[in-house]
């Protein structure tokens, strides 16, 4: 069996491993399990019960005209089909009760396991694709633990009742229906790998209809504005189609088993009818027939179970796929209650995976504590890199990255990121009340005071105080009811409320307007005094105050001084400021 090593290499597993793995998830609920397969267990052996009553029924009721047997075999079969019922009720309720707690929990595990893989997963994986293993696999895998094990069960034991039962009326007939028992398994055999490639194919296929859905939605207004109505509809209308026409391919060769085993029973029942008619009386006529006609549609169910397990497995593989990726490394072991917040890089280099050259390439420099340091440079040039070592969001191929000294290898990653607030040019908002964005994760202890103080030093708490319900207002998906300023100015409220040693912004005043921009950068500058800061900033004109700002290029400081000082050498970033004062 082969493992990940990293987070999109294919883990290859058994089907019979993979079926173990799931009923263990089922076994957790042995209770329910158990007295499921009970109820299964009576509800097979009453098929059998009952064409031996329908037997007794035809040959004493009708041929003898007993008067006993005339109120003795209506209770009798009033009796069983009660059973019948209670049985069938715990067996279906029971299961699925068990069905819903293996899906519980392992949506649980799948998301929690979101929670902790490493940034580049995520990068290697869409949204969609995620969010379709967590509804639409998890969904699917189920029924092989639950509904296909229920259905096989009682089938099995159906086809063993009826079979028995069909052995003591006659052994020598029954062998006829047993002669086409292997051509059906030899049909499936050849079927089985086939259904089980396809749905492999029909998961994928589900996949990307949630993520090409899922990326028109969210880029409503860029579709409508570029007219790309036409464009987004045949996009989402190729995976739909392809869609259909893979389940399409399951449903034939589903079908194409269905009236196989039809056919092949077809014939054992003429063999047996051509047979039994000189030799049985009514009563056991009817009951062998019986039994065998009976037999037909366990079978047909056992074999679309088969479509059942096929399709559980495939979704199994993909689930576990990703439960089983390491999660980040989190070997460190130092806590600190509060860094001083000095950083530095000895002869750091980043490269991505698929990438022709270095992010970064040997990489050193110092930065004190409550130091402001700006970041600058084209795109590209190891800007966003360089701040996504600091919290470990990515990991350096070779060199190290020291906090107060200590590698940051060295500290709890909890402990380490929760020296770091963080505001990005995406900026990342819930469909929660204004309160909880700001106070949110380990900030949701904070009172209501300290999130207006965090508000008010954002700039934010004007336009909060408009809103219906302050605080209380609901900002709906991803921030849509504000403005794009007043969704950075929460962005920027949450980093004041954490109050970390360090603070990153990525462009943090990018989508403010001039006076929005002016007031956030005072509360911005008042936040920064005895604190670490590193800003990157694509405009120059907002780093001017920067204690030393490091001019980058291709993955290396080729600048670095005062903002005076690096106009004065009048070399690289003398050229980008003059050419974007021109701009402006």
């Amino acid at each position: 069996m082969a493992r990940k090593s990293s987070p999109d290499v294919v883990i290859t597993t058994h089907p019979a491993l993979l079926y173990k793995r799931l009923f263990a998830y089922a076994w957790h609920y042995k209770m329910h399990f158990a007295i499921s397969m009970l109820s299964t267990a009576i509800l097979a052996s009453s098929n059998t019960l009952f064409l031996a009553l329908i037997k007794k029924v035809t040959d004493e009721g009708f041929a003898k005209s007993s008067a006993d047997e005339a109120y003795v075999l209506p209770l009798m079969l009033f009796g069983l089909m009660a059973i019948r019922a209670v049985a069938g009720f715990f067996s279906v309720y029971s299961l699925r009760t068990v069905a819903r707690r293996v899906v519980e929990v392992l949506r649980k595990q799948i998301f929690a396991k979101l929670l902790m893989l490493p940034v580049s997963f995520f990068d290697a994986n869409s949204n969609g694709l995620l969010v379709s293993k967590m509804t639409y696999d998890i969904e699917r895998l189920s029924t092989v633990v639950t509904r296909s094990a229920l259905n096989v069960l009682r089938d099995v034991l159906t086809v063993i009742g009826l079979i028995g039962y069909m052995l003591y009326l006659d052994w020598r007939l029954t062998l006829i229906f047993a002669l086409v028992a292997p051509l059906m398994g030899l049909y499936l055999s050849r079927t089985t790998p086939k259904l089980r490639a396809n749905a492999k194919k029909v998961q994928q296929a589900v996949g990307e209809i949630t993520k090409t859905a899922e990326e028109a939605i969210a880029a409503q207004r860029i579709v409508k504005i570029f007219g790309a109505q036409a464009f987004e509809n045949e996009r989402f209308g190729e995976v739909v189609s392809r869609n259909r026409q893979l389940e399409l391919r399951t449903a034939r060769i589903s079908g194409l088993n269905s009236f196989v085993i039809e056919i092949l029973s077809a014939l054992a029942l003429g063999l047996v009818v051509f047979y039994a008619l000189a030799q049985f009386t009514v009563g056991e006529f009817a009951a062998f027939v019986g039994a065998l006609m009976m037999l037909i549609a366990p079978i047909k169910h056992i074999t679309s179970a088969n479509e059942d397990l096929q399709i559980g497995l495939a979704a199994a593989q993909s689930v576990f796929d990703v439960l089983d990726i390491e999660n980040e490394v989190d070997q460190g072991s130092y806590r600190v209650a509060r860094t001083q917040g000095a950083l530095r890089f000895e002869q750091v280099t980043v490269r991505y995976p698929q990438a022709k050259s270095n992010a970064l390439s040997s990489l050193s420099f110092e930065i004190q504590a409550g130091e402001k340091i700006a970041l600058v440079g084209r795109s590209g040039s190891g800007k966003t890199t360089l701040v996504n070592l600091l919290p470990r969001f990515y990991e350096a191929q070779a060199g190290q990255v020291l906090l107060d000294g200590k590698d940051v290898r060295a500290y709890q990653l909890d402990n380490l990121r929760a020296q770091f607030s963080l505001v990005s040019q995406d900026i990342v908002l819930f469909n929660d009340t204004i309160f909880n964005n700001i106070a949110y994760g380990a900030l949701r202890d904070a009172s209501e005071q300290e999130v207006i103080d965090a508000a008010i030093a954002a700039n934010a708490w004007e336009f909060i105080q408009q809103m219906p319900q302050g605080l209380q207002s609901e900002i709906g998906d991803r921030g849509v009811r504000l403005s794009g300023g007043q969704r950075q100015r929460l962005a920027i409220a949450r980093a004041i409320l954490k109050n970390a040693p360090v603070l990153l912004l990525d462009e943090a005043t990018s989508a403010l307007d001039s006076e929005s921009e002016l007031h956030v950068q005072m509360a911005l500058d008042r936040l920064m005094r005895n604190r670490t800061t590193i800003v990157i900033a694509h405009r120059l004109s907002t780093v001017e105050n920067a204690d030393r700002i490091f001019v980058m290029d291709h993955g290396a400081i080729v600048e670095s001084g005062s903002h005076q000082t690096l106009l004065a050498e009048n070399g690289y970033y003398s050229r980008l400021y003059h050419k974007q004062f021109q701009e402006d």
